[in-house]
């Protein structure tokens, strides 16, 4: 059998192509473009009776080519000068700061937040003129740390400023950086979540950056994720400007912006999860929203499915889509969609036959990212035990699972990870300071895993 798989290469001008994935009539089509896409099905023939799980991956891959014209930044950093900040955090936060505004262009605006127990406009969003440029560099000087963490405060106050300015053909980013618990303003995770996805829907995405130990991991990565932004964890603070150039470096070089993927699905079929990603459902439509891309990245997106198993033969499944406008072709939109198929049948040996290897090794890896997740979890109630226990279920699942697949080399890799985090929270329990940070690290290799 043939490994059942789709791969659209986007063109560079607007179009639209739909092919299938189907048990019969695997299919393909290539055109020279911006960002290939693949959707494949873990299985395309499920079994009578049966449960009908399907698992779906959409695979993006960005060119490696940069555009030759960047698009221009609207951006508000929003920097956390609570009292937690002084000393060192502060000094490395402010030069990061400084080396993000000397690599802007005139073309570019900036507004710069600062809060702790109230929120300061520092600079206002203006573009960034080498006048407005010192006047920022001077604003960041004038940044000191004091008082409590009013993060949400900070947060609202960085989207009302790129919000100000919001065009198409531009980056509309806010930066938060944070080293504490939000303990002033709205300190719940879903509300800021809820508040920071409704900007997102409306262009502005949301970066967050947590430094040291002492944050609350769960709200930061939660603000990224529905903010459509990254997450970044932070152990020290020399990293700090690192992690800046990182973050502009990704958006000087976006190829894709205004990117989601969409899934239509046929009657009975049923979205169970989408692993790792926020979506949103408009009217039949699932909208799964990811902001841009940037040169030579690539995003996996899981999701599970519940398809019915009635009959005998073909059923339709549904449509995805993979909607963006193309920065190299000068911000057109670019629409690839793929019917989605599946045989019903009764032959157990045609399903075991026909199971998608690389789909199937990309469920592992999300398992075990679930897994390191719950593990950290029950480090930070000090369950060390219990968190060891699931550790090496998942581990013993995960090498079960290469040894099915005749050995693979990307769940071997998994398992050993988890050898190391099991050593890792040994090392925390023994030394019950270097906890928070063990918790913070997993958490965050569990982040980019689903990714």
């Amino acid at each position: 059998m043939h490994l059942q798989l789709l791969t659209v290469l986007i063109p560079l001008a607007l179009a639209q192509f739909i092919t299938s994935v189907s048990a019969n009539e695997p299919k393909s089509q290539v055109k020279k473009g911006t960002v290939t896409m693949t959707v494949s099905l873990n299985n395309q023939n499920l079994l009578m009776p049966g449960k009908g799980r399907v698992h779906l991956a959409v695979d993006l891959k960005a060119t490696n080519k940069a555009p030759n014209k960047r698009l221009p930044m609207n951006l508000a950093l929003v920097i956390d000068r609570s009292g937690s900040m002084r000393g060192e955090k502060i000094e490395k936060t402010r030069e990061a700061a400084r080396h993000l505004i000397k690599q802007l262009s005139d073309k570019d605006r900036i507004a710069i937040v600062s809060y702790s127990d109230h929120v300061r406009v520092d600079l206002p969003s203006q573009l960034a003129t080498e006048e407005i440029k010192k006047q920022a560099l001077d604003a960041i000087s004038r940044i000191h740390a004091g008082g409590s963490t009013n993060l949400s405060g900070g947060l609202f106050r960085g989207q009302s400023e790129v919000q100000k300015s919001m065009a198409s053909g531009q980056i509309n980013r806010v930066i938060v950086m944070s080293d504490g618990l939000a303990n002033r303003g709205i300190v719940d995770t879903k509300a800021l979540a809820q508040h920071t996805q409704k900007s997102a829907q409306r262009g502005v995405s949301v970066s967050t950056m947590g430094v040291g130990t002492d944050y609350n991991e769960d709200l930061m990565t939660a603000v990224a994720d529905h903010g459509s932004g990254n997450y970044y964890f932070i152990k020290e603070s020399s990293a700090i400007a690192a992690v800046f150039s990182q973050e502009l470096k990704k958006m000087f070089s976006t190829v894709a912006q205004n990117a989601s993927v969409e899934l239509l699905l046929d009657d009975g079929v049923d979205l169970k999860q989408v692993f790792g990603y926020t979506f949103r459902r408009e009217g039949e439509k699932v909208i799964i929203p990811l902001a841009e891309l940037f040169a030579g990245q690539k995003r996996s997106i899981l999701i599970e499915l519940q398809v019915p198993v009635l009959r005998v033969g073909n059923v339709a499944v549904g449509q995805a889509k993979f909607r963006y406008n193309d920065v190299i072709a000068n911000g057109k939109e670019t629409l690839a969609e793929a019917n989605l198929n599946v045989n019903v049948t009764k032959d157990k040996t045609l399903v075991e036959r026909t199971r998608n290897r690389s789909v199937e090794e990309r469920i592992g890896e999300v398992e075990v990212a679930s897994a390191m997740n719950t593990a950290a979890n029950l480090v930070k109630e000090g369950r060390f035990g219990e968190a060891k226990n699931v550790i090496r279920r998942q581990r013993s699942m995960t090498m079960s699972q290469s040894r099915a697949m005749g050995g693979s080399k990307r769940l071997k890799k998994q398992a050993k990870e988890l050898d190391e985090l099991e050593a890792l929270f040994d090392k925390a329990k023994a030394a019950p300071a270097s906890a928070p940070a063990a918790i913070k690290a997993t958490k965050s290799k569990g982040y980019r895993l689903k990714k």
